[in-house]
């Protein structure tokens, strides 16, 4: 949906929800039985926690929103296992009929239909008492992505003097994620995708959800938080942005939140030169005719700053460490040239440099590229 609330205001929403699934039938095996694996994305929102500290570490990296999550797993595993209640353990099974009894084994409070809603109502939104259980967020879930462009700086009289147009932006995006998904060999339906799998050690029915989910994610982009484009009156162009993401991978074989964050700030320039005269090459069109093609040259500037970090948080012992950091320079200098309509010319200059900030094995390095092309189409 396109959405224009104010003159010169523009809202792009976008909103999306993906499921592949694929099936499999045993034929030769009694009862036949049917497996399921596949993928599903869907957008979320997540900006309520977007900008909460990740803590620093003298306090051992301490998140508000890691705090939570963690108070947020007894009471997920609780509401889990009261669904249970009453109910008998399946035909089949090494205790069919008898009545469910938690000390043959429980909801797990780090198995995927615990953390995983868990983690949807810390990070993705929502009251935890009225959360669903389920792993596949419905479409009534969905949440809409959002860019925001605004050009009516351009208009106003002091801008006019200077510029030809002036627009800022804003983009939000939020996906929440499960990579793949694979139904359990040994899954015994009870009620809407609960039911039970036989203990790998003890060989008793066990609750669980129908999904064998290894892990999941939330990917955040503010892409840009907030960007300015501009064109002056001699259409040289200027773009300043700040961009911030955010990826949260949630492993429920490892038992560990890993938290990657990363902030840009991105400056860059442009300049084309009409009818240059380069080499001895060069001329102006002849007027009445078709003439020749216009020698222009393009001037570009690009600067970058990131500072990137991640965090491993085991949510089994409490703990937090950085696992990775860097700092990354980047200026890109490049110049097109075009001699006719088969020929242009290219020359480029690319410095980086990166700096880590958490692992002591490894040292700041920097790279030069620079070139001259020749492009020649026919």
């Amino acid at each position: 949906a396109t959405l224009e609330p104010f003159t010169d205001v523009k809202i792009d929403l976008n909103a999306s929800r993906s499921t592949s699934q694929n099936s499999s039938t045993q034929y030769m095996i009694e009862g036949m039985p049917r497996t399921y694996s596949g993928s599903f994305n869907m957008t979320t929102m997540s900006i309520h926690t977007a900008f909460e500290s990740m803590g620093d570490v003298d306090r051992g990296y301490k998140s508000a929103s890691f705090d939570r999550f963690l108070c947020k797993l007894q009471y997920f595993q609780q509401k889990a296992e009261a669904l249970y209640r009453g109910s008998t353990y399946p035909n089949g099974s090494a205790l069919a009929g008898q009545p469910f009894d938690p000390k043959h084994g429980t909801v797990g409070q780090y198995s995927a239909g615990v953390m995983i809603p868990a983690f949807l109502a810390t990070y993705a939104g929502g009251d935890a008492s009225t959360s669903s259980l389920s792993l596949f967020p419905s479409m009534l879930s969905m949440l809409p992505n959002w860019r925001l462009t605004y050009s009516g700086l351009g208009k106003l009289p002091m801008f006019k003097k200077h510029f030809k147009s002036v627009n800022i932006n804003h983009s939000y995006k939020s996906v929440y994620s499960v990579g793949s998904f694979n139904t359990y060999s040994t899954y015994m339906e009870y009620m809407n995708g609960l039911g039970f799998i036989s203990d790998v050690t003890t060989g008793s029915p066990v609750p669980s959800s129908m999904f064998d989910i290894s892990a999941v994610s939330i990917n955040e982009q503010f892409s840009p938080l907030i960007g300015v484009d501009v064109t002056l009156l001699n259409n040289m162009t200027m773009k300043l942005q700040y961009n911030k993401s955010r990826v949260m991978n949630l492993s429920m074989s490892s038992v560990q939140l890993v938290e990657t964050n990363s902030d840009d700030i991105v400056f860059g320039v442009g300049y084309k030169l009409t009818n240059v005269k380069l080499f001895g090459v060069g001329k102006r069109p002849t007027t009445g005719g078709k003439g020749r093609v216009s020698n222009d040259l393009n001037l570009r500037g690009d600067f970058s700053w990131r500072d990137q970090s991640a965090l491993c948080r085991d949510i089994q012992a409490l703990s937090t460490q950085a696992t990775s950091g860097n700092k990354a320079l980047k200026i890109s200098l490049s110049a097109d040239y075009t001699f006719s309509r088969m020929l242009t010319l290219n020359a480029y200059f690319d410095h980086q440099t990166n700096i880590p900030v958490v692992s002591a094995s490894s040292y700041p390095t920097s790279t030069n590229d620079f070139g001259v092309s020749l492009k020649f189409s026919l």
